[in-house]
């Protein structure tokens, strides 16, 4: 069974706003994600390594820093923001469509409202957003890439000698961007046939679980064999319950805070042999590629010299070669 993690970024990755996050909520331990963050992804989470705008001694850095660390200095303006880039709404992957009978897409049973959504593919993912979503990234793309090519061998160093990670060297990313927001929910599904029928309900007076309240956002998947529905809200309190119902009540005061990370982007490098000095080229053309995997690098063995290729995930995939 594929994890729902996997299937929720691969399915929504190509709508262009970055890398979507499973659990997008800020680590207990170390808080929300920010830029300039030093990390690497597993399991639907971002886990924090160090940051490297802020100093040593900064409390931000209490998991320590590689040897020889030094704070990245950003050229002027380089931290664009926009905020309420992203309107409330519900996102959905490639081939999910809405179902309309009689003139409407949507019913209500109660006081829960629904609609439903006929999918062409094995798999789809989608995000409920219900308030604005702010975007802010770095716009200095050479200098970051100069910076990963001078400490990621320290950065990996650090990660699997000094807190005894195991992790590759390719799977360390920097933080270069975010999309965040106050409230979420959120779904992944897939099934052995495709032209299923999903059924989206979203109410207030029922939910779900046992853990005293929440949005009532049920996806039940039907018309088709074996089906597997994964989904989840939040924000998710320090005590593990998920967001009560008055947060998603249009007419109580509303949850403002987004430290809720919904889309990253980050750049990653890894290294391959190569028989010339590479250029600075677009690897892809628009949003519609997914971040290509690691046996989507060629490698030339008639060489020894070692290339640093640095992958930056946003709206398009940017692919930056720095010999």
């Amino acid at each position: 069974m594929v994890a729902p993690w996997t299937i929720y970024a691969e399915r929504l990755f190509p709508l262009g706003y970055g890398y979507p996050l499973w659990c997008p909520g800020p680590s207990l331990e170390f808080g929300e994600i920010q830029i300039g963050d030093v990390g690497y992804r597993a399991f639907g989470h971002f886990h924090f390594l160090f940051n490297c705008f802020h100093p040593a001694d900064h409390p931000t850095n209490i998991r320590g820093v590689p040897d020889g660390f030094e704070t990245l200095e950003m050229p002027s303006g380089s931290i664009q923001e926009f905020p309420n880039e992203l309107s409330p709404t519900l996102l959905k992957s490639e081939g999910i469509q809405s179902v309309v009978t009689d003139g409407q897409g949507g019913f209500s049973i109660g006081a829960e409202v629904g609609a439903r959504y006929k999918c062409t593919e094995h798999s789809g993912a989608m995000l409920l957003l219900k308030r604005s979503s702010h975007r802010r990234y770095l716009s200095c793309g050479g200098t970051v890439a100069r910076y990963m090519s001078k400490n990621l061998r320290s950065w990996y160093a650090f990660a699997t000698d000094r807190l005894g990670i195991d992790v590759e060297m390719s799977d360390l990313i920097f933080v270069s961007g975010h999309f965040k927001t106050p409230v979420w929910a959120e779904a992944a599904f897939s099934s052995k046939t495709t032209n299923s029928e999903l059924l989206l309900c979203a109410g207030l007076n029922n939910p779900l679980g046992s853990n005293g309240g929440g949005l009532s956002a049920s996806f039940v998947l039907s018309n088709c064999d074996s089906p597997v529905v994964f989904h989840h809200r939040g924000p998710i309190d320090s005590d593990g319950s998920q967001t009560t119902h008055e947060d998603w009540d249009l007419s109580n005061s509303e949850r403002t805070t987004a430290d809720q990370c919904i889309f990253i982007n980050y750049y990653k490098m890894k290294f391959r042999v190569a028989p010339f000095r590479p250029r600075i080229m677009k690897g892809a053309s628009g949003p519609h590629d997914l971040p290509p995997r690691d046996d989507d690098i060629p490698s030339n063995r008639s060489t020894s010299r070692l290339v640093p290729i640095t992958f930056f995930y946003t709206e398009m995939v940017l692919c930056m070669m720095k010999g």
